[in-house]
Protein backbone atom coordinates (compact mmCIF):
# COMPACT_ATOMS: atom_id res chain seq x y z
CA UNK A 1 0.00 0.00 0.00
CA UNK A 2 2.70 1.98 1.17
CA UNK A 3 4.68 1.03 -2.69
CA UNK A 4 1.36 2.00 -4.18
CA UNK A 5 1.12 6.01 -2.83
CA UNK A 6 4.83 6.21 -3.78
CA UNK A 7 4.48 5.59 -7.29
CA UNK A 8 1.35 7.04 -7.68
CA UNK A 9 3.00 10.49 -5.94
CA UNK A 10 5.70 10.11 -8.13
CA UNK A 11 3.76 10.06 -11.70
CA UNK A 12 1.93 12.39 -10.47
CA UNK A 13 5.00 14.65 -10.07
CA UNK A 14 6.12 13.73 -13.09
CA UNK A 15 2.72 14.52 -14.92
CA UNK A 16 3.09 17.97 -13.45
CA UNK A 17 6.57 18.58 -14.55
CA UNK A 18 5.69 17.25 -18.06
CA UNK A 19 3.11 19.93 -18.00
CA UNK A 20 4.92 22.33 -16.79
CA UNK A 21 7.49 21.88 -19.40
CA UNK A 22 5.12 22.71 -21.99
CA UNK A 23 3.96 25.22 -20.64
CA UNK A 24 7.16 27.18 -20.21
CA UNK A 25 8.14 26.09 -23.20
CA UNK A 26 4.94 27.63 -24.88
CA UNK A 27 5.31 30.87 -23.25
CA UNK A 28 9.03 31.12 -24.52
CA UNK A 29 8.34 30.10 -27.64
CA UNK A 30 7.75 33.93 -29.54
CA UNK A 31 11.39 34.78 -27.79
CA UNK A 32 12.93 31.68 -29.27
CA UNK A 33 11.51 32.28 -32.64
CA UNK A 34 12.34 36.10 -31.84
CA UNK A 35 15.98 34.56 -31.45
CA UNK A 36 15.83 32.34 -34.73
CA UNK A 37 14.83 34.79 -36.68
CA UNK A 38 17.43 37.26 -35.74
CA UNK A 39 20.08 34.73 -37.18
CA UNK A 40 18.47 33.82 -40.34
CA UNK A 41 18.85 35.64 -43.86
CA UNK A 42 16.01 36.70 -45.74
CA UNK A 43 15.87 33.89 -47.94
CA UNK A 44 15.99 31.26 -44.97
CA UNK A 45 13.14 33.27 -43.27
CA UNK A 46 11.10 33.03 -46.40
CA UNK A 47 11.67 29.16 -46.26
CA UNK A 48 8.19 27.22 -46.35
CA UNK A 49 7.90 24.96 -43.59
CA UNK A 50 10.19 27.01 -41.63
CA UNK A 51 13.89 25.99 -41.30
CA UNK A 52 14.57 25.08 -37.70
CA UNK A 53 18.81 23.92 -38.66
CA UNK A 54 20.18 26.92 -41.09
CA UNK A 55 23.38 28.52 -40.98
CA UNK A 56 23.04 31.80 -38.60
CA UNK A 57 24.48 35.20 -39.71
CA UNK A 58 24.74 38.46 -37.59
CA UNK A 59 24.25 40.45 -41.06
CA UNK A 60 21.15 41.72 -39.28
CA UNK A 61 22.18 42.85 -36.06
CA UNK A 62 25.11 44.76 -38.21
CA UNK A 63 22.24 46.50 -40.03
CA UNK A 64 20.54 47.87 -37.10
CA UNK A 65 23.63 48.94 -35.23
CA UNK A 66 24.84 50.55 -38.92
CA UNK A 67 21.18 52.88 -38.50
CA UNK A 68 22.27 56.02 -36.51
CA UNK A 69 18.50 56.69 -36.43
CA UNK A 70 18.38 52.94 -33.51
CA UNK A 71 21.49 54.49 -32.05
CA UNK A 72 20.14 57.90 -31.52
CA UNK A 73 16.69 55.87 -30.42
CA UNK A 74 18.63 53.81 -28.09
CA UNK A 75 20.14 57.07 -26.10
CA UNK A 76 16.67 58.60 -25.77
CA UNK A 77 15.24 55.76 -24.05
CA UNK A 78 18.08 55.57 -21.79
CA UNK A 79 17.88 59.14 -20.70
CA UNK A 80 14.11 59.45 -20.55
CA UNK A 81 14.00 56.46 -18.74
CA UNK A 82 15.91 56.91 -16.49
CA UNK A 83 14.52 60.59 -15.39
CA UNK A 84 11.33 59.22 -15.13
CA UNK A 85 12.44 56.82 -12.38
CA UNK A 86 14.01 59.33 -10.74
CA UNK A 87 11.38 61.79 -10.92
CA UNK A 88 8.89 59.62 -10.19
CA UNK A 89 10.46 58.12 -7.16
CA UNK A 90 10.99 61.51 -5.80
CA UNK A 91 7.87 62.72 -6.09
CA UNK A 92 5.58 59.24 -5.35
CA UNK A 93 7.50 57.62 -2.23
CA UNK A 94 7.24 60.89 -0.10
CA UNK A 95 3.64 60.77 -1.36
CA UNK A 96 2.78 57.00 -0.20
CA UNK A 97 5.09 57.64 3.22
CA UNK A 98 2.38 60.64 3.55
CA UNK A 99 -0.74 58.38 2.95
CA UNK A 100 0.58 55.65 4.94
CA UNK A 101 1.48 57.64 7.96
CA UNK A 102 -0.59 61.08 8.48
CA UNK A 103 -4.36 61.16 9.04
CA UNK A 104 -5.51 64.55 7.36
CA UNK A 105 -8.46 66.41 5.71
CA UNK A 106 -9.18 64.86 1.93
CA UNK A 107 -6.90 62.07 2.72
CA UNK A 108 -9.13 59.33 1.19
CA UNK A 109 -10.28 61.86 -1.82
CA UNK A 110 -6.16 62.64 -2.62
CA UNK A 111 -5.95 58.53 -2.50
CA UNK A 112 -9.05 58.27 -4.89
CA UNK A 113 -7.70 60.74 -7.14
CA UNK A 114 -4.08 59.27 -7.49
CA UNK A 115 -5.43 55.96 -8.23
CA UNK A 116 -8.53 57.46 -11.01
CA UNK A 117 -5.82 58.42 -13.17
CA UNK A 118 -5.22 55.15 -13.75
CA UNK A 119 -8.49 54.39 -14.71
CA UNK A 120 -8.70 55.77 -18.40
CA UNK A 121 -6.32 54.37 -21.62
CA UNK A 122 -3.99 56.28 -22.47
CA UNK A 123 -5.96 57.53 -25.50
CA UNK A 124 -8.29 59.90 -23.84
CA UNK A 125 -5.74 61.70 -22.58
CA UNK A 126 -3.53 61.58 -25.86
CA UNK A 127 -5.16 64.96 -27.88
CA UNK A 128 -5.44 66.88 -24.93
CA UNK A 129 -2.00 66.22 -23.66
CA UNK A 130 -0.84 67.05 -27.12
CA UNK A 131 -2.40 70.82 -27.08
CA UNK A 132 -1.23 71.63 -23.40
CA UNK A 133 2.42 70.44 -24.79
CA UNK A 134 2.07 72.55 -28.00
CA UNK A 135 1.13 76.04 -25.80
CA UNK A 136 4.23 74.99 -23.47
CA UNK A 137 6.27 73.88 -25.95
CA UNK A 138 7.10 70.79 -24.48
CA UNK A 139 7.16 68.66 -27.93
CA UNK A 140 10.08 66.94 -29.03
CA UNK A 141 11.81 67.87 -25.89
CA UNK A 142 12.82 65.59 -22.93
CA UNK A 143 11.54 67.45 -20.31
CA UNK A 144 8.31 67.02 -21.92
CA UNK A 145 8.59 63.12 -22.58
CA UNK A 146 9.84 62.48 -19.08
CA UNK A 147 6.85 64.85 -17.58
CA UNK A 148 4.02 62.77 -19.68
CA UNK A 149 5.82 59.46 -18.31
CA UNK A 150 6.05 60.92 -14.73
CA UNK A 151 2.62 61.39 -14.77
CA UNK A 152 1.63 57.91 -15.87
CA UNK A 153 3.53 56.02 -13.88
CA UNK A 154 3.04 58.32 -10.51
CA UNK A 155 0.03 56.55 -9.27
CA UNK A 156 1.86 53.09 -9.61
CA UNK A 157 4.55 54.34 -7.83
CA UNK A 158 2.30 55.72 -4.81
CA UNK A 159 0.21 52.60 -4.71
CA UNK A 160 3.21 50.37 -4.35
CA UNK A 161 4.94 52.16 -2.04
CA UNK A 162 2.27 52.51 -0.07
CA UNK A 163 1.71 48.48 0.52
CA UNK A 164 5.40 48.76 1.63
CA UNK A 165 4.88 51.32 4.04
CA UNK A 166 1.69 50.23 5.39
CA UNK A 167 3.49 47.24 6.88
CA UNK A 168 6.24 48.85 8.93
CA UNK A 169 5.35 49.09 12.16
CA UNK A 170 4.47 52.06 13.79
CA UNK A 171 6.47 51.30 16.97
CA UNK A 172 10.13 51.83 14.95
CA UNK A 173 8.74 55.34 13.84
CA UNK A 174 7.57 55.91 17.59
CA UNK A 175 10.72 54.73 19.20
CA UNK A 176 12.80 57.29 17.04
CA UNK A 177 10.62 60.63 18.04
CA UNK A 178 10.95 58.59 21.46
CA UNK A 179 14.68 59.72 21.39
CA UNK A 180 14.48 62.99 19.59
CA UNK A 181 14.64 62.20 16.22
CA UNK A 182 12.97 64.28 13.67
CA UNK A 183 10.36 62.98 10.86
CA UNK A 184 13.34 63.70 7.91
CA UNK A 185 16.04 61.95 10.10
CA UNK A 186 13.31 58.59 10.51
CA UNK A 187 12.05 58.46 6.74
CA UNK A 188 15.57 58.44 5.54
CA UNK A 189 17.43 56.42 8.56
CA UNK A 190 15.25 54.16 9.76
CA UNK A 191 12.23 53.93 6.92
CA UNK A 192 13.73 53.88 3.51
CA UNK A 193 16.05 51.48 5.20
CA UNK A 194 13.67 48.49 5.54
CA UNK A 195 11.35 49.18 1.78
CA UNK A 196 14.49 49.40 -0.53
CA UNK A 197 13.18 46.03 -1.68
CA UNK A 198 9.97 47.31 -2.69
CA UNK A 199 11.93 50.90 -3.93
CA UNK A 200 14.17 48.49 -6.15
CA UNK A 201 10.97 46.34 -7.61
CA UNK A 202 8.96 49.51 -8.22
CA UNK A 203 11.65 51.54 -10.25
CA UNK A 204 11.97 48.54 -12.29
CA UNK A 205 8.46 48.57 -13.19
CA UNK A 206 8.76 51.81 -14.20
CA UNK A 207 10.88 51.53 -16.18
CA UNK A 208 10.36 48.83 -17.98
CA UNK A 209 6.74 50.67 -18.54
CA UNK A 210 8.22 53.90 -19.90
CA UNK A 211 10.71 51.47 -21.66
CA UNK A 212 8.24 49.87 -23.59
CA UNK A 213 5.88 52.69 -24.35
CA UNK A 214 4.59 53.64 -28.21
CA UNK A 215 1.71 55.39 -28.32
CA UNK A 216 2.68 58.58 -26.37
CA UNK A 217 5.85 58.11 -28.20
CA UNK A 218 4.70 58.20 -31.30
CA UNK A 219 2.54 61.41 -30.95
CA UNK A 220 4.78 63.58 -28.57
CA UNK A 221 7.98 63.08 -29.75
CA UNK A 222 10.34 64.15 -33.13
CA UNK A 223 13.41 63.80 -34.83
CA UNK A 224 14.93 64.69 -31.54
CA UNK A 225 13.19 62.76 -29.00
CA UNK A 226 12.14 59.63 -30.48
CA UNK A 227 12.34 56.24 -28.53
CA UNK A 228 13.15 52.68 -28.89
CA UNK A 229 9.71 51.60 -29.82
CA UNK A 230 9.63 54.20 -32.59
CA UNK A 231 13.24 53.38 -34.38
CA UNK A 232 11.68 49.35 -34.12
CA UNK A 233 8.61 50.40 -35.63
CA UNK A 234 10.59 51.48 -38.63
CA UNK A 235 11.23 48.42 -40.02
CA UNK A 236 8.06 47.82 -40.81
CA UNK A 237 7.07 49.80 -43.76
CA UNK A 238 4.30 49.92 -46.08
CA UNK A 239 6.03 47.99 -48.95
CA UNK A 240 7.54 45.06 -46.86
CA UNK A 241 8.64 43.79 -43.49
CA UNK A 242 12.11 43.50 -42.18
CA UNK A 243 11.55 40.68 -40.30
CA UNK A 244 15.18 39.79 -39.17
CA UNK A 245 16.20 43.27 -38.43
CA UNK A 246 12.48 44.04 -36.91
CA UNK A 247 13.64 40.72 -34.91
CA UNK A 248 16.97 41.40 -34.34
CA UNK A 249 15.94 45.16 -32.80
CA UNK A 250 13.75 43.59 -30.62
CA UNK A 251 16.37 41.63 -29.15
CA UNK A 252 18.66 44.40 -28.49
CA UNK A 253 15.84 46.72 -27.12
CA UNK A 254 14.87 43.94 -24.71
CA UNK A 255 18.63 43.11 -23.67
CA UNK A 256 19.74 46.53 -21.45
CA UNK A 257 15.93 45.71 -19.54
CA UNK A 258 16.34 42.15 -18.73
CA UNK A 259 19.60 42.12 -17.75
CA UNK A 260 18.94 45.37 -15.24
CA UNK A 261 15.86 43.25 -13.88
CA UNK A 262 18.52 40.18 -13.45
CA UNK A 263 20.80 41.79 -11.51
CA UNK A 264 17.56 43.43 -9.80
CA UNK A 265 16.23 39.77 -8.93
CA UNK A 266 15.96 38.80 -5.61
CA UNK A 267 15.30 42.47 -5.02
CA UNK A 268 12.07 42.36 -7.55
CA UNK A 269 11.17 39.13 -5.98
CA UNK A 270 11.16 40.00 -2.36
CA UNK A 271 9.80 43.41 -2.72
CA UNK A 272 6.54 42.12 -4.81
CA UNK A 273 5.89 39.15 -1.73
CA UNK A 274 6.79 41.60 0.67
CA UNK A 275 5.12 44.94 0.20
CA UNK A 276 2.18 45.50 -2.64
CA UNK A 277 0.58 41.81 -2.59
CA UNK A 278 1.01 41.09 0.79
CA UNK A 279 -2.25 41.48 2.96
Amino acid sequence: MIIARYFRKKWIRVILLVVLIVFVLACMMPIIWTIMTSFKTRADFLVYPPLFVFQPTLENYFEVLNEANFIHAFRNSVIISLGVVLTSLLLGVPCAYGLSRFNFKGKAQIAFLMLSMRFAPAVVVLIPMFMIFRVFHLLDSYPGMILIYMLVNLPLVVWIMYGFFRDIPHEIEEAGLVDGAKHTFIFWRLVMPLVLPGLAATAILVMIFTWNELMFALILTGPNTKTLPLAIYQFISYSEISWGQLAASSLLAILPVAVFALLCQKYLVSGLTFGALKE
